[in-house]
């Protein structure tokens, strides 16, 4: 059985599709030329099925779009997951595989300071949406993605990647280690690796240079574990 999905349309789709791949652009315009002449775009053409939800998109490169994506063309048009049907699979995968989303708050750069002040209390509606492909037995519950800026992490954690993170409760910040997103009483907001965690003090480290940041228990609103890439941007 099909499900959809309406918590984006199809040009929010198509963005965090070509986030996902790690793909520019003008990468995806190069990549349909390559599947079909018919599909052939340009990298301008590219951002505006991304910025206009009532575009059409033309059958053979909708198609080549999937391809690129690994995806369907229901999930594109639709938002529709599960199962497609066999003879869509077959020209777009080969495969009958599930390709299963889900849709998390997304935390850009300009929202840092809002989500970080109202973090314990946040409104998901005003926050953006990321989709990030389900792994099977990972809890998503109450997990958010976040868009790293800087290269203060680089570089396993470059400028504009993304990551989903999830939340740690108070009673467990004293026993927590490695990269944190982190939020203080004085509205900073730091995603930083947790290098000493002693007698209620912790020592927050950037990979890329060493500058480090002490904070007491006390001074932190929440705090939320980096987990796995959501999107990584392409190198230049």
């Amino acid at each position: 059985m099909l499900m959809t999905s309406t918590a984006q349309n199809q040009a929010t789709r198509l963005s965090a599709l070509r986030r996902k791949a790690g793909l520019t652009r003008d990468q995806v315009a190069e990549k349909l030329r390559q599947l079909d002449p018919k599909a052939a775009r340009t990298g301008t053409q590219i951002m505006r099925y991304e910025d206009d939800e009532t575009i059409r998109i033309k059958r053979p490169v909708l198609l080549a779009l999937a391809k690129v994506y690994r995806t369907t063309p229901d999930f594109i048009e639709q938002g529709m997951t599960g199962k497609p049907p066999l003879e869509t699979t077959a020209e777009i995968l080969g495969t009958a595989a599930d390709m299963p989303y889900v849709v998390l708050p997304f935390v850009r750069p300009a929202a840092y300071a809002t989500f970080a002040a109202n973090c314990q209390d946040y409104n998901k509606g005003e926050l953006d949406t990321f989709q990030v492909l389900k792994r099977d037995g990972v809890e998503y519950r109450d997990a958010v993605v976040i868009e790293v800026r800087g290269n203060s992490m680089a570089p396993r954690y470059p400028d504009r990647s993304c990551y989903v993170v999830r939340p740690v409760s108070d009673g467990n910040w004293q026993y927590a280690t490695g990269v944190h997103a982190v939020s203080l009483r004085s509205a900073m907001f730091v995603i930083k690796r947790i290098t000493s965690n002693k007698e209620g003090i912790i020592t927050l480290t950037s990979d890329n240079g060493g500058d480090e940041i002490t904070v007491q228990l006390g001074d932190i609103l929440c705090m939320w574990k980096v987990g796995e890439a959501a999107y990584m941007p392409a190198e230049d």
